[in-house]
């Protein structure tokens, strides 16, 4: 029997033969390993999407701060830009002589409804004060002139009004009217009473004139003269009982108190000292006389006077 000569190991056989065996914890190591890996990508996923939410909140808290300062911007403009519809009237001179003709009341209902009628008028910046000055001119011709004002901080407008400067009452077949200086008709009564002006002259016209209010009753020049005549009597302490514009003549008929007579004045002279200083030298000198006119005393001619 032969035996079979063994083949000599080579060098890298001997040492796989020599290296120690691993211990075969080594499989459960790399197990472990990638488990914790995957525990590690869940952490970061979970970590990059609590970051992004973070994220996403400080965004829209951002967004709505800027949404609720710009609202309350917006709040703030609209509420120092709004304007009451409730005006309040002042006289726009403090000349005593200048009184209303009717209570601040009338006028400030006016301007308040004035100033409700459009939306317009409810803002400081497209309020038309022109408009509401014109409609106040128009509807209250004894004012010569209004201005609408627009305060800064507070929101009720004020209407700064100027009173016309009445004159006398004009007594006409229509009606009783407020004349100014300049002979325009400012106020109708049915009566000079009911004018509840008791320290205005009354004229009462006989010639049938049709008066309109906000239009000329008598031209400035007479209205001058009638103040004039009533001047220079008042100042001699002549009360004065009646005037009157007789018809179809450019005369003024005046009745002294106490006195049985008329004088008799001329609207269309311009001299209407001279014909009042007439008048008082008259009866001055019928006075010494003894001399009482019945009926008139005529200074109607510069420097001359008749009576009768």
């Amino acid at each position: 029997m032969r035996l079979r000569r063994s083949q000599p190991q080579t060098r890298r056989q001997r040492l796989q033969s020599e290296e120690p065996s691993r211990p075969s914890s080594s499989f459960s190591y790399r197990s472990r390993r990638s488990d914790r890996s995957r525990e590690n990508g869940r952490q970061k996923q979970y970590e990059n999407t609590k970051r992004q939410t973070a994220r996403l909140g400080r965004y829209w808290l951002q967004r709505f701060g800027l949404l609720a300062l710009l609202l309350a911007i917006i709040v703030s403009a609209f509420n120092v830009l709004s304007l009451s519809t409730n005006a309040r009237v002042l006289p726009l001179t403090t000349d005593s002589s200048r009184s209303f003709l009717r209570s601040t009341e009338d006028y400030e209902a006016a301007a308040s409804k004035l100033l409700g009628s459009s939306l317009w008028n409810h803002n400081k910046v497209t309020v038309n004060t022109a408009q509401i000055s014109g409609a106040m001119l128009k509807q209250f011709p004894e004012l010569t002139d209004v201005t609408v004002t627009v305060p800064l901080f507070s929101h009720r407008p004020i209407v700064y009004v100027e009173p016309a400067q009445p004159a006398l009452i004009l007594v006409a077949k229509n009606g009783s009217f407020v004349v100014d200086n300049k002979g325009k008709a400012l106020l109708l009564g049915s009566s000079p009473a009911s004018l509840n002006q008791p320290k205005l002259p009354v004229i009462n016209d006989q010639g049938g004139l049709t008066i309109k209010l906000n239009r000329q009753a008598l031209s400035a020049a007479n209205v001058d003269f009638i103040q004039t005549v009533l001047g220079q009597l008042n100042a001699k302490k002549l009360a004065i009982t009646g005037m009157t514009l007789p018809a179809a003549t450019s005369e003024l008929d005046v009745v002294v108190a106490g006195q049985p007579f008329v004088a008799k004045f001329n609207l269309q002279s311009n001299n209407a000292r001279g014909q009042a200083g007439t008048l008082l030298a008259t009866l001055d000198t019928l006075k010494k006389q003894n001399i009482v006119p019945t009926k008139y005393i005529d200074v109607r001619v510069d420097g001359r006077a008749y009576y009768q």
